[in-house]
């Protein structure tokens, strides 16, 4: 099976990423133990090779057992992480829609609007638009999520008060959680354990705070993964299936 597309960029950001392409090729040449870390372009690379070499797998699994429901990302920016996530659905021809949450508003982009750039990115890789959702999360997902999620990606980090963002993603998790399926994956951006070998640095504390306490009366218990200078986990809904 040809996986390049998990490391590869989309075209239109590939001329402005070429300097970072090539610093992060030299550093993985040279990489000495752990202490060689590719730069994260601030723009474009909002994800490692080994976040997304995860996402792949996990996405993977859930189409593989037929886990029931669509697939979600809260927190989309330019499309970067949606991008894998169609593909992956297209690679399998799975009966999935992908739902993409997002205000749109953030104007940190390479060129246009948010919105604008991630369809630009999606038509230049030839995959179909996903639904977008614009709005805030507290507008969109009471009454816009799918029936039922199979996979969600979480990924509202803003950086700033750590409690605010907590708040933040605890709403997700108690939006998301009863739609989730029996199997069906939560993948949490920024979890970070400092407890967990080879995991990167703590950029958004509330996200853990969230997920630990929210899963402290649930079955499931959260997953860290390994993600090169960026941390992130993930847990999997627990229950019989129905």
């Amino acid at each position: 099976m040809n996986n390049f597309f998990i490391s590869e960029q989309p075209s239109a950001s590939k001329k402005k990423t070429l300097v970072a392409a090539l610093l992060n090729k030299s550093l993985k040449t040279l990489r000495l133990g752990c202490y060689a870390r590719p730069l994260p372009n601030p723009v474009v690379d909002m994800t490692t090779v080994e976040q997304r070499i995860n996402y792949f797998h996990l996405l993977d699994a859930v189409i593989a057992h037929q886990v029931r429901g669509d697939v979600v990302e809260l927190g989309c920016f330019t499309g970067q992480c949606a991008l894998l996530f169609q593909r992956v659905v297209q690679l399998y021809q799975a009966d999935k829609t992908l739902h993409l949450f997002d205000s749109f508003e953030t104007q940190f982009t390479l060129k246009g609007s948010v919105e604008e750039e991630l369809k630009r990115n999606f038509k230049e890789e030839g995959l179909p638009l996903p639904v977008l959702h614009k709005g805030y999360f507290q507008d969109t997902l009471p009454t816009q999520l799918p029936g039922q999620i199979a996979f969600v990606h979480i990924d509202c980090g803003f950086g700033g008060d750590a409690q605010q963002h907590k708040s933040v993603v605890q709403y997700c998790l108690e939006e998301v959680y009863p739609k989730m399926s029996v199997g069906a994956v939560c993948v949490l951006m920024d979890y970070h354990d400092r407890t967990a070998p080879g995991t990167g640095y703590d950029a958004n504390p509330g996200v853990k705070m969230a997920c630990d306490e929210f899963l402290a009366t649930k079955p499931e218990q959260m997953v860290s993964l390994y993600g090169n200078h960026y941390s992130h986990g993930f847990f999997r809904k627990a229950g019989a299936p129905g």
